[in-house]
């Protein structure tokens, strides 16, 4: 849809990469203390009807939306 209207698609982010490692020892992190990733538990953890991983799933996503509504309505 982005494309069609006009607009660039690719957002290039520039990061240090100091701050890229930060960034990819917080998702290790994360990962760990969530007991797996985030596709893991919404996709195999779901089909298993793990409750764990269906109310780990219900937080990525509602985390995720909160997250999107705060950036593109207040910063």
């Amino acid at each position: 849809l982005a494309t069609l209207a006009g607009a660039d698609p690719v957002i290039q982010l520039q990061a240090s990469p100091a701050l890229l490692a930060l960034a990819g020892l917080l998702v290790g992190y994360g990962s760990r203390l969530g007991g797996g990733c985030t596709s893991g538990h919404g996709v195999c953890g779901i089909a298993r009807l793990s409750p764990r991983s269906i109310v780990a799933t219900l937080t990525f996503m509602l985390s995720a939306g909160i997250t999107v509504y705060l950036i593109r309505h207040w910063l």
